[in-house]
């Protein structure tokens, strides 16, 4: 039977799925979905689309979604990511959309989903479940927005990722072994190895910018030690009144420059994929390597070693889960979303090479997943995850990137790269 049909009159809510919400506009879940509440759906098939890099882990948690709900056909198209982003939106105004799907946090298609009110909002689902008060509950703020679409980061919640990402720094076990140095743990650690490393005749860094978004994260660790990391977030997030042209952004940009002009990066970084900067630092090239999480799968965990930077700097989920708000197969689509969130599905998440958002009980399988795992951990439990910049605006990688660029090879000033970013995200609000 359809369920949106009959919720038409009143009372007429599936066991344990709640009442219609006020507006009328989808079932308000009360408590955890019972398989009695599914059951009552009739035969049914839940549609979703998904990033086809979600394939191992839905694989895990397929068999027993269907055990436990034999009534549902789960058809599932898994798109390319850029294809996923670059079709959803349509796909979920079109007149057959999929009832659970994958977004992309960010105006492009979180923003204009949320716009249009093409997706459910998820906070009884949250607040049934947990999710707002257990692990992970700071991840969840990336995928809330306001009403208009605006600006995200408070506000109502439309989605929900299991998957998480931390950044911080990988580092050459032997080579620090062989220099006398630690393994930094902060900036003011990282700052006092580079010139000791460079003395050595090795290179410091390994970088590759070419893609222009490898020294934006660089970047983002430093200015989340010259500013209240609270306050990258909000920009990111299009709060209003919040600014990039700040002293800690300048600052953090005028190290860049410097670090540049010292030779910490090496020579050709512009010229140089990130991936490719990867597979040199995986062959001994370079004592440091900034970079994110879903670096390490190629790194030996016996001659490399990971530590965050600090707890205010990039990463965060990946890319949210949404319920249709059309669907009317709600209560199976939850019943998924909450198998993407279980300390089980958390360590089949890492034991596929990236990191889940629920932590309780998942143990790495060496000694680097370990270090990685951890620092996901404290990240998460500061509350302290920023997410990234080109989350703000469709061009502001480009632009920062760009900017970047030019301020490490002493074509721009910092002033004036700070500047040149606040006006891209001043045009993509058009605000003066």
């Amino acid at each position: 039977m359809a369920l949106a049909a009959a919720l038409v009159c009143a009372g007429c809510s599936p066991p344990g799925a709640g009442k219609a919400a006020p507006d009328g506009s989808h079932i308000a879940i009360t408590d955890p979905v019972t398989t009695d509440q599914v059951a009552d759906l009739g035969d049914v098939t839940l549609r979703m689309w998904a990033d086809q890099a979600e394939k191992p882990l839905i694989t895990s948690v397929l068999p027993a979604f269907e055990k436990k709900y034999p009534n549902v056909k789960v058809d599932i198209t898994y798109k390319s990511f850029d294809d996923l982003i670059a079709t959803v939106v349509n796909a979920a105004s079109g007149s057959n959309p999929p009832d659970l799907f994958q977004g992309n946090i960010g105006y492009a298609v979180d923003g204009a989903l949320v716009k249009a009110k093409l997706v459910r909002p998820l906070d009884d689902v949250a607040a049934a479940y947990g999710w707002i008060t257990g692990t992970g509950a700071s991840t969840l703020a990336p995928a809330r927005w306001n009403g208009s679409g605006t600006a995200f980061g408070r506000g109502n919640l439309y989605g929900m990722s299991p998957i998480s990402e931390v950044q911080g720094i990988y580092y050459n076990k032997g080579l620090l072994k062989e220099l006398g140095l630690r393994p930094p743990q902060s900036i003011a650690d990282l700052k006092k190895a580079l010139p000791v490393v460079e003395r050595a005749g090795k290179q410091p860094i390994m970088l590759g910018n070419s893609d222009q978004y490898a020294a934006t994260h660089i970047f983002s660790d430093l200015a989340a030690t010259e500013q209240e990391p609270a306050s990258i977030r909000d920009w990111i997030g299009g709060k209003e009144g919040t600014t990039f042209v700040t002293k800690g952004n300048e600052k953090a940009a005028d190290i860049m420059a410097e670090w540049a002009r010292k030779g910490y990066f090496g020579s050709g970084y512009d010229g140089l994929s990130n991936e490719d900067a990867v597979t040199r630092f995986a062959k001994g090239s370079g004592a440091f390597f900034v970079g994110g999480s879903w670096n390490g799968a190629t790194l030996d965990p016996e001659k490399f070693g990971f530590g965050p930077l600090t707890t205010g700097g990039a990463g965060a989920t990946a890319s949210p889960w949404h319920i249709a708000a059309s669907s009317d197969v709600t209560p199976a689509a939850v019943a998924f979303l909450a198998a993407l969130r279980t300390p089980q599905s958390g360590q089949e998440i890492l034991d596929t090479g990236r990191l889940p958002v629920v932590t309780d009980g998942v143990k790495g399988s060496n000694s680097l997943q370990s270090q990685t795992l951890d620092a996901l951990k404290r990240t998460i439990a500061a509350g302290t995850q920023v997410g990234y910049y080109d989350w703000t605006a469709t061009d502001m990688l480009d632009v920062m990137g760009g900017k970047l660029q030019e301020v490490m090879a002493g074509r721009t000033s910092s002033a004036d790269f700070v500047k040149a970013v606040q006006s891209s995200w001043n045009k993509a609000r058009r605000t003066p």
